[in-house]
């Protein structure tokens, strides 16, 4: 979440934080429409085409998508002593335990809300304006619109099946008008697990009705930011009741539930589906063949109860548990089918997608051959860059929605390629062998060391050279091995590296020419001997000039003292 409680409406509800993207395209392959622009290894979310669905947000394994919070702009209604109202998504019940939930009403009344409840006060209300819909439309398929994410998918998708749109509002929507027309000039906020709603609050039908939205992620931070505990909280009891099977609104069929829709009810299939993949197969189905059926369509898996703002530790099994444990300690009150307040005014003006530029085939060949896709047979479909096909990457590539680096076979088949250039034109010898000791490769390097060609490929390694240093790495004797080693048929010394690729089967021999370097080291070591024993002579005949000077100054010496004694003598007679 971001925590910029300023956040100003001119930034989409999803967006990437870009120190955190590390272009793994996982946001890419899960988005079901397509809205991620990858640039410079860097995922963008194009607000024009995102549906609010959140699902990049709960897959993204770096946590680098996010989404616009609003807790900043109900604080600043609070610090402006504006009247509030809160309304719960019926999903609370998942994200809270029991004891908290009892304790939430009071809470959220010393947080500053006037006026706390439940969202499925409006869902049952939604559940029966949309069975009467259904019944006064006998002949065609009836879409059900609590989600405003799958309403988003099919007006930016599918516009060609908005006619099947129930116009109904929303649980939200109905709770806020309930609300506002109950309580004239006060604000109302809605909290829950749907980012989707984000986006519905600013419809050109609801923009009226909402005035803010937050998740359940955000309540608790208002909660942290006034010093609230629920633990400090006395139990209480939220303002409005709810009617019906209401708050089991947030799985799968609630809203059929809710309204006893039913196959038997209208004579028509009836079905409830979740999660973007089976909406988009049964969409596709039915733009094909328009069977008059009955759709309520979640677009996060499993219901509401998971939902993109639901950080929790539960599965949604365990929410699911826990929304029904709760809908069956404290069953709604028994209602007339008579809808007291109507909401069925909507009509969703939100405009389609643009229509997107039609490509030719020459300019999507062209994309696909820059990434070694000359033919049908080399497109792999493997999804790895995100699309679904390597020809809607191709497409998306001329929109300017994904990249050629994006291709994962072709970035290997580069690597390998590099790869196989830096072996080829190392100056040291390489060759690899099989686990027989058989030539697979040799590069030019070694092929100019030993004299031989590629004729040799598939002979043994010995052949050529003394293959002791292998067969020890064979043995298991050693994983890898260094050695100088001496070919004298070839007059080379060389440095010889060997190791065992074990994945693989195979082993890699690397031999550098050391042979100019050993014979200047044996040239040297020679001089150095030589020198040694000249500097030797020199000293010994240093040793015998300098002892045969001193015998030489003694006799002499002696045969003065004599003379001058002599001479003494002579004096003194």
């Amino acid at each position: 979440m971001n925590n910029n409680p300023m956040q100003t409406d001119n930034i989409s509800v999803v967006y990437t934080s870009r120190a955190l993207c590390r272009d793994c395209y996982r946001c890419v392959r899960v988005c079901p429409v397509n809205a991620i622009r990858m640039k410079d290894g860097q995922a963008y979310v194009v607000a024009e085409r995102c549906t609010s669905c959140g699902t990049c947000i709960t897959v993204c394994p770096q946590k680098a998508k996010t989404y616009r919070t609003e807790y900043g702009r109900v604080l600043q209604m609070m610090e402006d002593g504006e009247r509030l109202a809160i309304s719960m998504a019926p999903s609370f019940a998942a994200y809270y335990p029991e004891w908290r939930r009892k304790r939430l009403p009071s809470a959220l009344r010393m947080l500053g809300f006037t006026v706390v409840g439940e969202t499925a006060t409006g869902a049952w209300h939604t559940a029966q304006a949309t069975a009467e819909y259904i019944e006064q439309h006998p002949d065609q398929p009836v879409i059900c619109t609590a989600c405003p994410a799958a309403v988003n998918y099919i007006t930016s998708k599918m516009p060609d099946l908005m006619p099947y749109l129930a116009p109904v509002a929303s649980p939200m929507v109905a709770h806020a008008r309930m609300i506002k027309k109950a309580y004239p000039g006060i604000k109302f906020v809605f909290a829950g697990p749907c980012i989707a709603k984000k986006d519905e609050a600013r419809w050109k039908t609801t923009e009226h009705d909402i005035d803010a939205v937050i998740t359940f992620e955000e309540l608790d931070e208002l909660f942290r930011l006034r010093n609230i505990s629920l633990d400090a909280c006395e139990e209480s009891t939220f303002n409005d009741p709810v009617n019906g099977l209401a708050r089991v609104f947030p799985l799968e069929s609630g809203l059929l539930k809710t309204g006893n829709i039913a196959d038997s009810m209208f004579g028509r299939v009836v079905m409830a589906l979740s999660g973007a993949d089976e909406i988009r197969e049964l969409l596709d189905d039915l733009h094909r063949n328009p069977t008059n059926c009955v759709i309520e369509p979640l677009f996060c898996k499993n219901g509401c109860v998971n939902g993109p703002g639901m950080q929790h530790d539960c599965n949604s099994f365990e929410a699911r548990r826990m929304v029904l444990e709760y809908a069956s300690d404290y069953p709604g009150e028994v209602a007339e089918k008579t809808v007291l307040f109507r909401n069925t005014d909507v009509v969703f003006s939100l405009a389609p997608d643009q229509e997107r530029p039609v490509f030719s085939e020459s300019q999507i060949r062209e994309v696909l051959s820059k990434t070694g896709k000359l033919i049908p047979a080399d497109e792999l479909n493997c999804t790895a860059c995100g699309y679904k096909s390597c020809r809607d990457r191709a497409v998306a590539v001329l929109e300017g929605m994904a990249e050629p680096e994006m291709c994962m076979p072709y970035m290997r088949r580069l690597a390998e390629q590099k790869a196989d250039t830096i072996i080829e034109r190392d100056p040291n010898g390489f060759v690899l062998l099989n686990q027989n000791l058989e030539i697979i490769r040799m590069n030019q390097a070694f092929k100019n060391m030993f004299s031989c060609s590629d004729s040799l490929v598939g002979r043994k390694i010995s052949y050529l050279i003394d293959p002791k240093q292998f067969e020890n790495l064979i043995a298991g004797k050693d994983d890898a091995t260094r050695e100088y080693n001496h070919y004298p048929n070839y007059n080379l010394m060389c440095h010889t590296v060997a190791y065992h690729l074990p994945e693989e089967e195979q082993i890699v021999g690397l031999f550098v020419d050391v042979t100019d370097s050993k014979s200047s080291k044996d040239k040297l070591n020679a001089l150095r001997s030589e020198t040694v024993e000249r500097a030797q002579e020199l000293i010994d005949h240093q040793i015998d000039m300098a002892q045969e000077l001193a015998r030489f100054l003694g006799e002499n010496t002696a045969r003065g003292e004599v003379l001058m004694k002599n001479l003494i003598d002579s004096i003194n007679k």
